[in-house]
């Protein structure tokens, strides 16, 4: 992930742990547990659509597409003063995603 312009060494005040988990083709999967950064952001309390409203709009839809995104997760932008909050710790330092 450094290699590819993913992540960044950075020193930071937060810290959450790596997880190393194995997958079934017999390749590893880093995983990073982001349980406390949760327990201590806050709720946006913002309404979730209803499946009947979204299913009606698209009933009325002149175009439907999907979209398949390798490696979705990191095509979604952070901000700046968030990034930190992200860090993670591993054997060979701290990172952060850019």
């Amino acid at each position: 992930m450094r290699r590819l312009g993913i992540i960044e060494e950075f020193r930071s005040p937060w810290r959450s742990p790596m997880v190393v988990v194995p997958k079934t083709d017999g390749l590893i999967q880093l995983c990073i547990d982001y349980h406390k950064v949760n327990e201590i952001t806050m709720f946006n309390a913002f309404p979730m659509p209803q499946v009947d409203d979204i299913l009606e709009k698209v009933g009325q839809a002149r175009y439907i597409s999907t979209l398949d995104l390798t490696k979705g997760y990191w095509q979604i932008l952070m901000a700046a003063v968030d990034k930190e909050k992200m860090a993670f710790g591993t054997p060979w330092g701290l990172f952060q995603f850019k």
